[in-house]
């Protein structure tokens, strides 16, 4: 997913809704939420303007847009579950305004899930696409424009701004299912967006699974995340742009046998970007490159779709690299354009890396400065990395509270 996603949500509400709200998805009539005891947990949306925590011995439906503004925040206690509506829908059954949650710049969000006791997220169809997503925005800095800072379609919307250590809350021990709602083609939720997110945000155990378009996607900021698990998603498990200048520790993402013949099987294991339509650019306090440490990291698919590659790095993207497995693909690692190839020449960045029944290692797109682009020494290979923690296999951090007991290759299919 690339940057229309804010405008698809602009664009729906436009059609949709004579809200003041910029990036609502609800009709004008959607409540303010002022309180902990104006919460309808049967009827889940509108906008929060105050503190608010939610009651762990109940359970949620999410039925439109929740948006937790400026100077508010939420707080979602250990072993809360959230069942989410498709959202408003036409009297045709087909949707009018999509059901997601958004944390707006200046905004708090705190997910208290614990090992014993996850915050879910799932559709009340288990589908992927079924709702769009968790958003966050932030003020840490996007490469769009020279201040660091990018706005909606309509410029009411903003996240980014030079402040790399903002903090927007915490997230811990998260299940993101059947997420990732589409407009169209091109336009389309993730399970978890982070806007210009900020390193003073923690995101901790996150399992995204059985989503339609990405599972996790930075749009620039410099937000550390660790024990991520991605299964079963559309597009790439891991997709970073505009700046990103973070972290990524223990990281286990695969596509799903079940999803093999499905039109959108799952692509890259990566898709790393700094820019999609200035591969070149220097703006933001980012220095304009994308530019993340990625470590202990497995990804495993299949040879379906013109899109099976288990690390895309181009657009700029910088970014360093260590004890990574890539299972299951037909290319390895793919690189493109001339910043991209720079950068992993002039030093040892891709280290460690394990390819494990990999069709092709390594490819290059030929430019104009390099016709004929050599990208074989630039990694260190080893038979012995062991990725997120066992190879090709689930880790034992990802068991239990994912629901998950095992995972291999064979369960990506190949």
């Amino acid at each position: 997913m690339k940057r229309t996603f804010l405008k698809a949500i602009i664009g729906l509400s436009m059609v949709a809704s004579t809200t003041v709200f910029v990036v609502s998805c609800s009709n004008n009539d959607d409540e303010t939420i002022d309180n902990t005891s104006s919460v309808d947990p049967n009827n889940f949306k509108g906008d929060i303007t105050s503190n608010v925590t939610l009651d762990p011995s109940k359970t949620y439906t999410i039925t439109g847009k929740v948006a937790v503004k400026a100077g508010a925040s939420l707080t979602i206690p250990a072993g809360t579950k959230f069942q989410v509506t498709a959202g408003e829908l036409n009297s045709d059954g087909t949707v009018k305004a999509v059901s997601y949650l958004i944390v707006e710049r200046g905004a708090k969000i705190y997910i208290n899930g614990t090992a014993s006791q996850p915050v879910v997220f799932e559709g009340t169809t288990h589908k992927q696409g079924h709702w769009g997503g968790i958003v966050v925005l932030g003020n840490a800095p996007s490469n769009r424009s020279a201040a660091g800072t990018s706005t909606s379609e309509l410029g009411e919307l903003t996240y980014g701004g030079t402040d790399k250590a903002d903090n927007s809350g915490s997230i811990t021990y998260l299940v993101i299912k059947d997420s990732g709602y589409k407009y169209n083609p091109e336009k389309e939720f993730n399970g978890l967006s982070l806007f210009g997110v900020g390193s003073g945000t923690k995101v901790s155990y996150v399992y995204v699974t059985n989503g339609a378009d990405d599972g996790v996607e930075m749009f620039g900021g410099n937000v550390n995340v660790d024990h991520i698990i991605v299964t079963g998603v559309g597009d790439d498990s891991f997709d970073w742009t505009e700046s990103w200048s973070g972290s990524v520790n223990y990281i286990y993402a695969a596509r799903m046998k079940q999803f093999m013949d499905a039109a959108e099987p799952g692509n890259r294991g990566i898709e790393a970007d700094s820019q999609d339509t200035d591969a070149n650019t220097t703006n933001g306090a980012n220095g304009g490159v994308s530019n993340p440490t990625v470590t202990n990291a497995t990804f495993i698919g299949n040879t379906k779709g013109a899109e099976s590659q288990g690390m895309k790095i181009r657009a700029g993207s910088a970014g360093k690299f260590d004890n990574v497995v890539l299972a299951n693909f037909s290319t390895g690692l793919d690189f493109e354009t001339d910043r991209t190839y720079t950068w992993f020449k002039s030093g040892a960045y891709l280290n460690n890396i394990r390819f494990v029944n990999i069709g092709t290692e390594w490819k290059a797109k030929a430019t104009t400065a390099n016709p004929t682009p050599d990208m074989s020494t630039v990694y260190v290979k080893s038979t012995t990395a062991t990725g997120a923690g066992n190879g090709t296999a689930l880790p034992d951090w990802a068991k239990g509270w994912t629901g998950l007991t095992s995972f291999d290759v064979a369960d990506a299919g190949n």
